[in-house]
């Protein structure tokens, strides 16, 4: 006489058939998945400021969606896989790799390169593929522009021009700005585009913008001897710090008294030259002493996990935009695909660990920012500023 055994709906006849199908039928089948692509360089310098804060975040964020339960996809909790890959500061490296991501790890969502140069190559990729990317530190206007799959964290290049323009008028009270900026390079004068149309619609006079070629460290005096007729309260110099440091030791051999405005590009502990630099103010994406408790919750979070790892902005925008990817995914009921980019889009407000972001439809959302101030001690935090409007 046969025996049989029932699990589920099947139906078995002999014991050994029985035994192998009730183990197969009642165990539970492995959650599904989705697969994150991270893209970051490691060559260089850039391994500590860019590559490693950033797989560190990514790393940071996943555990803790896995930790809560994966995320919710269509009512089914879905584990999150992290697949990252190293490439060159290159931009042919950085199509190349995303292209292997998207087609070959078969990836559901990307995120970085963070450079806007690599971000503007690998996104050309994502786009054709309509696979969902958000570049967490990539501020270049052409990253996301004419495209609907790629998104950003960082302010664009000309927001600075705004914040700090706001800045300078409202809380320092000063009324006659300068600028100067390298003519060969569009985010300077993106920047004091911004800065001066918003500086003049407050009520401000631009009472100078000086250009000088960056390839001739000497090409500049001329131009600093204009700006100190000219008697400005504040000088703009949205330029980088290998150039502007340059520059600050003959500021004050000009005749330039007025109080310096630097933006992201700056390095605002390198660039504690002496006196000349005192008072400077620097925009920047983030702090970590800033008083929100999204960025408090990340710290307790990154030092419990990174004990010895001092926190770059970097590890701090990719955590938003996995975390951000996976909130998109649960809303759009998807893994990938438009509808994804669709919803990231539609978030409207979110409180980040790097900032509060507002996103109205486009893959530039508006976003706040710090103000830093460097003094003979330190680099203080002097402000943080909301999202514009």
């Amino acid at each position: 006489m046969s025996m049989s055994l029932r699990c589920g709906s099947m139906r078995v006849l002999t014991p050994a058939l029985a035994l192998a199908a009730s183990l197969t039928a009642c165990t539970p089948s492995p959650p599904p998945v989705v697969r994150v692509g991270l893209i970051g360089v490691f060559e260089g310098a850039a391994r500590a400021s860019s590559g490693l804060p950033a797989l560190q975040g990514a790393e940071l964020a996943i555990a803790e969606l896995n930790a809560e339960g994966g995320v919710e996809i269509d009512g089914r909790a879905h584990q999150l896989v992290l697949v990252s890959r190293q490439i060159s500061n290159r931009p042919d490296a950085a199509a190349e790799t995303a292209r292997g991501l998207i087609n070959l790890d078969s990836i559901d969502v990307l995120v970085g390169p963070q450079y806007s140069n690599l971000a503007l190559t690998a996104g050309a990729v994502a786009e054709a593929a309509e696979v969902p990317m958000i570049a967490p530190m990539a501020s270049g206007a052409d990253v996301t522009k004419d495209r609907a799959m790629v998104t950003r964290l960082a302010f664009l290049d000309a927001v600075q021009g705004a914040v700090l323009a706001r800045y300078v008028y409202d809380s320092l009270g000063l009324r006659r700005a300068a600028a100067m900026h390298n003519v060969a390079s569009s985010y300077g004068r993106e920047i004091v585009a911004l800065f001066c149309e918003t500086f003049e619609a407050l009520g401000g006079t631009v009472v100078a913008v000086e250009r000088y070629d960056a390839d001739d460290s000497t090409a500049h005096q001329p131009q600093l001897r204009r700006i100190a007729a000219a008697n400005p309260d504040a000088l703009l110099l949205p330029n980088f710090t290998v150039h502007d440091s340059v520059m600050l030791h003959t500021l004050h051999d000009a005749g330039i008294r007025a109080r310096l405005l630097g933006t992201d590009a700056w390095d605002a502990v390198a660039v504690r030259l002496g006196p000349e630099v005192y008072g400077t103010v620097i925009v920047a994406n983030w702090d970590r002493r800033t008083n929100r408790e999204a960025t408090r919750q990340f710290l307790t979070t990154w030092q419990a996990r990174y004990p010895d790892e001092r926190v770059r902005a970097t590890a701090v925008a990719t955590y938003d935009a996995v975390r951000l990817l996976a909130r998109a995914m649960s809303r759009a009921g998807v893994r990938s695909g438009r509808a994804v980019s669709d919803s990231l889009r539609r978030t409207g407000r979110f409180e980040g660990a790097l900032a509060t972001y507002v996103f109205d439809g486009t893959g530039n959302p508006r976003r706040g920012a710090v103000l830093l101030e460097v003094t003979p001690d330190s680099v203080q935090l002097r402000a943080t500023m909301g999202p514009p409007g």
